[in-house]
């Protein structure tokens, strides 16, 4: 049964030098759960793009600090829906080899 307590994800990162252009890179284990908000930080020198299924692009991410921020629980008014993103989720990521690390981090319910 569900708390009704917000639980931080572990924070996850991947270093720009080791990703490509071509095919996505896994940015660490699949999500541990079911995230209401998830944020994805860029600190490295180049642009990147995120995938939420290893085949579709879904976000551009500026470089030096650029940053896209998803709340799912926003669209679930006024129906009363409960919207998050799968815990069972990979994030990926693609662009070109740079300097710096993208963090992936988020929340749940418990």
């Amino acid at each position: 049964m569900a708390k009704n307590v917000i639980v931080p994800i572990e924070m996850q990162s991947v270093n720009t030098a080791t990703i490509g252009a071509g095919a996505f890179t896994e940015i660490g284990n699949p999500l541990e759960g079911a995230l209401s908000f998830i944020r994805i930080t860029n600190a490295s020198n180049t642009p990147v793009i995120i995938s939420y299924n290893g085949t579709t692009d879904h976000e551009y991410v500026e470089a030096n600090g650029g940053r896209v921020e998803t709340y799912f629980q926003i669209n679930s008014t006024p129906a009363n829906y409960v919207s998050k993103l799968d815990k069972r989720t990979i994030v990926w990521i693609r662009g070109t080899a740079g300097v710096g690390l993208v963090y992936v981090s988020g929340y749940y319910n418990e």
